[in-house]
């Protein structure tokens, strides 16, 4: 059933209370603080704003924003469990005034947040929906791209790994025919090792697996 952005924000904040009450590194998101004001919400002078979507455990994301305290971070995920695994994390560690979490997904980025905000976007791991009858369900499509595109700035980047080949390969087939993004490895398609990455526990896990990890790097035109 398609539900209004504000029925849709009450449903995810419904069984969320609790946790927006125990740190400051997450947002309880609500109709009346839309569009996002990142500067206000970040109080600080940063001028550069990443944006994860599906941040998993929050090990990467919080990583990133430690080694970076000149670089504001945003991430989102859509599941629970993984926004009580973050928080757990964050409750015991120095407070990291430029991270910023949140409980949503990807169903109205456009409607929530200021276009042309991010400088780079990242989407690590997402889950590939290997079954054919639930291709229609992966993130990454023709319509996103746009979103993306709406969402960076001026020569803004994406972000993309994925352990999954045949979605992988699906994600280089519809950038390769999109007009919006290039290549930034081009003449390679992708990546399997990307220097100074910081990897994810799930990533880890994959390569000692044996698994070959598509690394993508997409420049907004």
């Amino acid at each position: 059933m398609w539900l209004s952005l504000e029925d849709y924000l009450k449903k995810i904040n419904e069984n969320s209370k609790l946790y927006y009450e125990f740190n400051e590194n997450i947002l309880e998101v609500s109709v009346d603080i839309l569009p996002l004001d990142f500067k206000e919400l970040f109080k600080n002078d940063n001028k550069v704003l990443k944006f994860e979507i599906g941040f998993g455990n929050g090990d990467s994301l919080i990583k990133l924003a430690r080694q970076n305290p000149d670089i504001n971070y945003f991430g989102i995920d859509r599941k629970m469990d993984r926004i009580r695994t973050t928080l757990s994390k964050l409750n015991y560690s120095d407070n990291i005034p430029n991270l910023i979490i949140s409980r949503f997904g990807t169903d109205y980025l456009l409607e929530m947040i200021p276009e042309g905000i991010f400088d780079e976007i990242i989407m690590n791991f997402p889950d590939p929906w290997p079954k054919v009858k639930h291709h229609k369900n992966r993130t990454v499509s023709e319509e996103f791209l746009t979103v993306l595109h709406r969402l960076l700035k001026n020569n803004g980047v994406f972000r993309f790994s994925s352990d999954h080949a045949e979605y992988s390969f699906e994600v280089i087939d519809i950038f390769d025919r999109s007009e919006l993004f290039s290549n930034l490895y081009h003449p390679d398609q992708y990546k399997s090792e990307v220097n100074n990455r910081i990897e994810t526990q799930f990533e880890k896990h994959k390569k000692r697996e044996g698994f070959t990890i598509h690394h993508m790097k997409y420049l907004k035109m």
